[in-house]
């Protein structure tokens, strides 16, 4: 009987579904959602456990799968694939799974607005993605249900830059994710047109905004912002109170020495171009929040 693989993640998106994806994460195998997004020394410690986005960034001999270090890493989802093709004796390249993989990679590393002059008719792959992180509320079926979305793109050699299918029954639950994310779309629009506006010190142009549905930095880009906050009340199935910081294109994270000197735990990708809050929730106001990024930017 083959040996259930014991499993620790962090917060569930495309990056963390995608590394599992590759490292044959399957439902018959033990997966704990960590709430704190930080595996234990000793779990970080042994290569038995894997461990995604939860810490131990770079150390992939250790099966830790991150890249929130110091050093500006790729993507989990890179680091799991070129570790995996470096164990074959003889690498098949897939041409369809690196585009997945660069997708991924994009995406997590650099955010939606990356592909933004890449064309697409609704739904994008991230698109049903973050549908069904809205229809699923428990994080492990998340996680399943997204490795189930990557395995079935993949077997059914569908684009992974183009549009998703949502006809017919083998995508119906597809076509419920896509609605769940127009619904969401729909309410962020109206968000939008309740933000608040300012410059930075440098003459950035800055939006805000208090809205629990997913999106918004991406929609204020839309209409010109070039830096973003936006706060979630009522963040996730634990209801924390979230903050992103984003900057179109721009690095932001100059901010992160005063947030963390205010509240430790804020941080992001290497790209410097969006943060979020702890991941057990934030403590500072949004004004706080946007005095110190309207005085440091």
């Amino acid at each position: 009987m083959k040996k259930k693989k014991e499993v620790r993640v962090g917060k569930i998106d495309l990056d963390t579904v995608g590394t599992a994806f590759l490292l044959g994460v399957t439902r018959a195998d033990k997966v704990e959602v960590l709430r704190d997004g930080k595996a234990s020394p000793e779990d970080l410690a042994d290569p038995s456990v894997i461990c995604i986005e939860v810490g131990g960034s770079g150390q992939v001999q250790l099966n830790n799968w991150d890249h929130h270090g110091e050093k500006e890493l790729r993507s989990a989802t890179f680091q799991a694939y070129t570790w995996r093709m470096s164990q074959l004796e003889e690498p098949t390249i897939s041409p369809k799974l690196c585009l997945l993989v660069d997708y991924i990679d994009l995406i997590d590393t650099k955010g939606p607005q990356a592909l933004r002059n890449v064309k697409v008719e609704f739904p994008t792959l991230s698109e049903v993605f973050s549908g069904m992180l809205l229809t699923i509320r428990d994080p492990v079926e998340q996680l399943h249900r997204g490795v189930e979305i990557l395995r079935e793109v993949l077997n059914a050699r569908i684009f992974p830059l183009g549009r998703m299918p949502i006809k017919g029954r083998k995508y119906r639950d597809w076509a419920v994710y896509a609605k769940a994310k127009t619904e969401n779309n729909r309410q962020v629009a109206e968000a939008v047109k309740e933000a608040w506006w300012a410059a930075t010190r440098s003459g950035l142009k800055l939006a805000w905004l208090e809205t629990d549905f997913f999106g918004a930095p991406g929609a204020l880009y839309g209409v010109g912002a070039q830096v973003v906050v936006a706060f979630s009340p009522h963040f996730g199935p634990n209801k924390i109170p979230k903050f992103t910081v984003a900057g179109n294109g721009i690095r932001i994270d100059g901010i992160l020495a005063e947030l963390n000197t205010r509240e430790p735990g804020w941080g992001g990708p290497g790209s410097g171009t969006i943060i979020g809050s702890p991941r057990e929730g934030s403590r500072m106001t949004l004004d706080e929040v946007v005095e110190i990024v309207k005085k440091v930017l």
